[in-house]
């Protein structure tokens, strides 16, 4: 058995990841079973807008398994334990999931490495960027459906996807945006403040303490009276990239 593990990619093509796992599923003769964790840590920084967008795609993507005569697995907690008890509840012999080169994403992955070493299942983490040309580790088989596994013979614990409502409390604002109201200045401060961007703002933090509190020409933008300070992470010595 072959699990892949949908992450940012929630679509089935072009998808390396999902290619990947059904032609090593068509090469050995087994199924794939497709999961998707919902991940506090990552809604956590998420904006409303993002995580109702996140929720049509993931809508989208069930369909296009549904339709195939499998299922996309739905769960709600930590991917390392998730991915880790799926993996041995269908007996996966490996999960493959697309590379993410994300500060969040490698110390989750990191973790996820270890609880499938520990259980002894292999991983593999296939690059998200599409070659130039076909190879046969992404190109998927002319007939998915037949290496689609169906989770409901499984024995697999299964969520709905939920509704935005349903994730935060009502932390996520999902009102429709009308330019020149109230409400939707008050979403844009919140993509301002930290919630859209806290990541870079953290990046930018690092840059200023490790750059003597000092930002170079590329990390700032001007337009007109006003700046936007953006994030580079590339070191500013001439040896860097």
């Amino acid at each position: 058995m072959q699990l892949h593990w949908h992450r940012r990619n929630l679509r089935p093509h072009p998808n390396p990841a999902l290619s990947a796992a059904l032609t090593a599923a068509e090469r050995e003769d087994c199924r794939v079973v497709s999961v998707f964790v919902l991940d506090d840590a990552i809604l956590s920084r998420a904006n409303g807008l993002g995580v109702a967008f996140m929720l049509g795609s993931l809508r989208a993507l069930r369909d296009w398994y549904r339709d195939r005569g499998s299922d996309l697995v739905i769960q709600r907690g930590d991917p390392t334990d998730v991915v880790g008890h799926i993996a041995e509840t269908v007996g996966a012999e490996q999960v493959v999931w697309n590379g993410d080169h994300s500060r969040l994403a490698r110390g989750r992955d990191c973790a996820v490495r270890r609880a499938l070493t520990r259980a002894g299942v292999a991983y593999a983490s296939v690059p998200s960027g599409q070659p130039t040309e076909p190879t046969p580790s992404t190109t998927p088989p002319s007939d998915p459906e037949a290496h689609l596994a169906t989770p409901d013979a499984l024995r697999i614990e299964n969520e709905a996807v939920p509704r935005l409502s349903d994730l935060g409390d009502d932390a996520y604002d999902s009102a429709p945006l009308t330019f020149g109201t109230e409400s939707a200045r008050k979403r844009l401060r919140a993509l301002s403040d930290g919630t859209t961007y806290r990541q870079c703002d953290e990046q930018r933090r690092r840059q200023l303490t490790r750059y003597g509190g000092r930002l170079r020409p590329v990390d700032r933008l001007y337009t007109g009276a006003d700046s936007l300070t953006v994030c580079d992470p590339r070191p500013s010595s001439a040896s860097g990239d």
